[in-house]
């Protein structure tokens, strides 16, 4: 009976500890994946019906599966060490999928879950606001928080569209609605503050997605709101709404924009990229160029076509394709890539047998992935980690369905 109580204690200590360090923490995030792994150890060894669980989950043994074979791409090529030690720490989530999952089908740890979100996020906007009140006065300047400004941007998209169906959700006691409709409003002001335009995009195609789909009659309460309260925030702080309409401008002008233009390009090379290596090196064009490696033979590749291609385009990057489809199978290969996209489809399968409420967060947290990964490389980042952790407390639960 003890050592119940101690397991189901290291539990629940495991997800209040990853909900905590999503929003302030990667080195927490690193930590939470360890602790998951060694509950996944202990478990499989004394806990045979936990072994049979595995077992029967094609979502568990694909994620297990997809990591061997990240591992085993980097051997085949270009068969570096440092490529398959990268691979091997920064994809250790996909190993922790399991045991993460299966804790979070409890609707107890569900709970706990999305307090520990909420209470890391309280932190983390309270850091945020503290420095947009230090400055003197606010002329964009992109303001993040313990997490860099991309992570903590995409993170906030996740979060802010997670919580979207749980508060326009008449289940959801009145209270707990307008406690996550304030958390809402207080991550998309941290949004506009992070200046990030991926999670500006993410965040409006998904919110009016569910809307259109779900809730139309508050799309247009909310449109006819918005037709006289953003004219009036607009004459109330003339100078904020001018900087705050030119970041939103911006993110079509693909043409005196450089970091748009440059874009772009580098989406347009990661392909022709993809295609030579089809051509002229299958083994690369199948497993990948390495998460490492990939730098040296993009650079190879981008010098013989072009070599002025940063003068012409100052923001343009030889470490990445700015595209997380594109820059994971360029780097980790396009077999890695289509299984993970194999995978993340069966979790929206299984998210789909949720009961509505939760359902629709999860999928809403996996459109703003996606839609995040075309501006943004995020397939092996620590917000992967982190959109795992959101979609994971979407999953039925465990009377809902058993088996993941």
């Amino acid at each position: 009976m003890k050592s119940v109580i101690n397991i189901n204690f290291f539990e629940k200590a495991i997800i209040a500890f990853f909900g905590l360090s999503v929003f302030t923490s990667k080195a927490g995030l690193n930590i939470s994946v360890v602790l998951l792994l060694l509950l996944l150890i202990y478990s499989c060894i004394s806990n045979k019906e936990y072994r049979a669980q595995l077992a029967n989950s094609n979502i568990f043994i694909l994620s297990i599966a997809l990591y061997v074979i990240g591992l085993l791409s980097t051997v085949i090529y270009p068969s570096s060490s440092a490529d398959t030690i990268y691979f091997a720490r920064k994809a250790a989530f996909l190993l922790a999928i399991p045991s993460l999952f299966i804790l979070n089908m409890r609707k107890e740890n569900k709970e706990l879950a999305i307090r520990s979100l909420g209470a890391g996020f309280v932190v983390a906007a309270l850091y945020t606001i503290y420095q947009a009140i230090s400055l003197d006065t606010w002329q964009g300047e992109r303001i993040a928080s313990f997490l860099d400004v991309g992570r903590w941007s995409e993170v906030l998209t996740y979060f802010i569209v997670f919580l979207i169906p749980l508060t326009l959700d008449d289940k959801e006691p009145q209270k707990r609605r307008f406690l996550f409709l304030g958390l809402i409003f207080v991550g998309f002001v941290c949004l506009v503050l992070s200046g990030s335009r991926g999670g500006m995009v993410a965040t409006f195609i998904v919110s009016v997605l569910y809307l259109l789909a779900y809730k139309r009659d508050m799309f247009f309460k909310l449109s006819a709101a918005m037709l006289v309260i953003l004219p009036l925030l607009m004459f109330m702080f003339p100078s904020k709404a001018s900087v705050i309409q030119d970041r939103i401008v911006s993110i079509t002008d693909t043409t005196s924009n450089e970091s748009n233009s440059a874009r772009l390009k580098m989406w347009k090379s990661g392909y022709l990229f993809v295609q030579d290596k089809y051509n002229n090196n299958p083994k690369a064009f199948f497993f990948g160029n390495g998460p490492i490696n990939f730098e040296k033979e993009y650079t190879l590749f981008i010098n013989s076509t072009n070599k002025n291609i940063v003068n012409d385009y100052s923001f343009f990057s030889y470490q990445d394709n700015h595209n997380g489809i594109l820059d994971a199978a360029n780097k980790l290969g396009v077999v890695y890539e289509l299984l993970f996209l194999l995978l993340i489809a069966l979790i929206a399968k299984n998210i789909f047998k949720a009961s509505p409420n939760i359902k629709y967060s999860g999928l809403c947290v996996i459109l703003a992935f996606f839609i995040v990964g075309i501006f943004y490389t995020n397939q092996l980042e620590y917000q992967t980690i982190c959109m795992f952790y959101f979609i994971s407390i979407s999953l039925p639960r465990l009377q809902e369905n058993t088996h993941a």
